[in-house]
């Protein structure tokens, strides 16, 4: 049974429902996932609808939030299908040199590198700089077209053997998103203004 059908039930069974009693997640639920207008659910407890709407924008219950919300958490339908889109944009060939560069910004570039150039005692060259970048730049792009062609015995490949011949004792990975997850969802939430 659904939550307005519950409460309709209990309203007509002579309960009285007070309007305390509704949780800011019923009335999400309600308004949301129910598609009940404030009209409707204001009849069940017995007051204005101006008042059901005010506690909805008191608690941020609005169609444009939850559309926000449905596409930060990725696994709702919406950020599914957003999310497959979106990799089809992304990652195509025509993309392959920018995704490179920035890749080669976030995970290296912008990294210790950068304040071990700037150091002039460490003796790395504006040209040292532009070759490191430019062999970042064409790996990670080798890599990326792997990914993008499906060419997963390849890429198997590299990762096995780069793996046990440099990289098997060094320390285990730990994601590192350098601030873009709230970044990401700082511009997101603008939207909801």
């Amino acid at each position: 049974m659904k939550l307005y059908e519950h409460f309709l039930k209990r309203k007509q069974e002579g309960e009285l429902l007070h309007l305390e009693e509704l949780s800011s997640n019923d009335l999400e639920i309600l308004f949301i996932e129910e598609s009940k207008s404030d009209a409707m659910i204001a009849s069940l407890f017995g007051v204005n609808s101006s008042k059901i709407t005010y506690l909805r924008r008191k608690y941020g219950i609005t169609l444009r939030n939850s559309l926000i919300k449905d596409f930060l958490d990725t696994e709702s339908n919406v950020s599914v299908e957003l999310n497959t889109n979106m990799k089809g944009q992304t990652l195509t060939s025509e993309n392959i040199t920018k995704i490179s560069k920035a890749v080669t910004h976030f995970a290296f570039r912008n990294g210790p590198i950068e304040d071990m150039h700037a150091d002039v005692t460490k003796n790395i060259t504006d040209e040292d700089m532009k070759k490191l970048n430019k062999y970042m730049v064409n790996r990670v792009a080798y890599i990326f077209t792997l990914i993008l062609e499906d060419r997963w015995i390849e890429f198997n490949f590299l990762v096995e053997n780069m793996n046990l011949m440099f990289g098997h004792h060094w320390d285990e990975a730990v994601q590192d998103d350098g601030g873009m997850r709230e970044l990401f969802e700082k511009e997101i939430n603008k939207f909801r203004n």
